[in-house]
């Protein structure tokens, strides 16, 4: 294994993934377009729905995405964990006083600028 990549970076050589080596770019100029379009149009991005979800500072963000086969998403959800802290809201103050309510509202951690996404 150390033979094979002796001195060199270990690096995609997909188009649509990696840019090409600057020197590629100075010496021919089909390397310098196809990096210039790649870079300002970015990838393309094949037709399909993709769902991810990622750990975050007040919980879980989830992403959805759907494309048309174009360099721009057809659809985006972003669903942060804010919106799952309010819904609890409801079922953990039943038969409180409306202090405990704002007591509660401060304790629990949401964005109310993420609830609307």
């Amino acid at each position: 294994m150390p033979q094979q990549h002796a001195g060199r970076p270990v690096q995609a050589d997909h188009p649509l993934t990696t840019p090409p080596p600057k020197e590629r770019t100075l010496q021919h100029i089909e390397t310098l377009i196809t990096h210039f379009l790649q870079v300002s149009w970015g990838p393309v991005m094949p037709a399909n729905e993709s769902f991810q979800m990622i750990e975050a500072t007040k919980g879980i963000n989830s992403y959805y995405l759907t494309s048309d086969g174009s360099t721009m998403s057809y659809r985006t959800r972003i669903r942060t964990p804010s919106y799952a802290h309010l819904q609890q809201i409801p079922a953990a103050i039943r038969g409180s006083l409306v202090s405990d309510l704002i007591v509660y509202l401060g304790s629990i951690d949401f964005v109310m600028s993420d609830v609307d996404r």
